[in-house]
């Protein structure tokens, strides 16, 4: 696909590659929102406003419900009013909820926000107001709960994952062939991506770090998910031991938070 954009991100990556890097840097760590829905936030705002200390400052986090605790975790640019439609189920099923904001998300301090820093908050939030039941996670959350069960000491009693990309490599990838930008301008990006996290962009990857778990997982997807695709959820949970996965037809990306079909089968699964 050629568009304007495409050729004129081609342009700066061939012709000025910082300037590129630096706008892809901006890209990748300033959420330009901080919520993607109005769905679900009535419902949101009448669970017990609380918050932790997180990497970036006090986080958000929104409390409900009796019973074993389980964490929310939305993705990129959204905010907890994302999951609520599941949340409401899990904590009508007696369950406790905790939403959480990211970090620079929602109601949570901070202008900078990238996976590592959502592990971080993860992990602060296990510290702080108890290991999780189970953990539920849209996109970026998962690989980001990944990350915290690997790196910062949480550690849920299961987990589950909902359109989730399974590397960031791959994913940059996979949507930079929709754009239309050229293999140089996706070199530059992942460099860029590299510098600005300390670390390879590479390591970003739940297959290398889910063959270490034991913790039961449930990984379901969208067909129609145009973020992350389909064949996301049979690599990860290829690579997570005894991971259950399943494709529900006829949603999308956002699709997955909302549907009956995917809220049968996550009640089902932590019961």
């Amino acid at each position: 696909m050629t568009s304007a954009f495409s050729l004129a991100a081609n342009s700066t990556a061939a012709l000025f590659p910082r300037t590129f890097k630096a706008s892809v840097a901006r890209q990748f760590t300033r959420p330009r929102v901080k919520q993607q829905t109005d769905r679900g936030r009535d419902w949101l705002e009448s669970l017990d406003k609380q918050t932790f200390t997180g990497p970036q400052g006090e986080q958000r986090v929104y409390r409900g419900g009796d019973g074993p605790l389980v964490f929310f975790q939305h993705g990129w640019e959204a905010d907890s009013a994302d999951l609520s439609t599941l949340g409401q189920a899990v904590m009508e099923a007696g369950f406790s909820v905790a939403m959480i904001d990211g970090p620079a998300h929602g109601q949570s301090e901070g202008h900078k926000a990238h996976i590592l820093l959502f592990a971080e908050g993860l992990g602060a939030a296990a510290a702080q107001l108890g290991q999780p039941h189970a953990m539920l996670a849209h996109s970026m959350g998962l690989p980001a709960t990944v990350l915290a069960k690997a790196r910062h000491g949480l550690k849920p009693g299961r987990v589950i994952g909902l359109g989730a990309p399974d590397a960031l490599p791959r994913n940059v990838e996979f949507q930079s062939q929709a754009m239309g930008l050229s293999k140089r301008a996706v070199r530059l990006m992942l460099e860029s991506v590299s510098e600005q996290f300390g670390e390879p962009a590479t390591n970003l990857d739940i297959t290398l770090d889910a063959p270490n778990f034991e913790t039961p997982a449930l990984i379901l997807h969208g067909a129609n998910d145009q973020i992350a695709p389909p064949v996301c959820a049979e690599r990860i949970a290829a690579s997570w031991p005894g991971a259950q996965w399943e494709v529900f037809d006829g949603i999308g990306h956002r699709g997955v938070l909302r549907d009956d079909r995917v809220v049968e089968r996550v009640l089902a699964f932590l019961r």
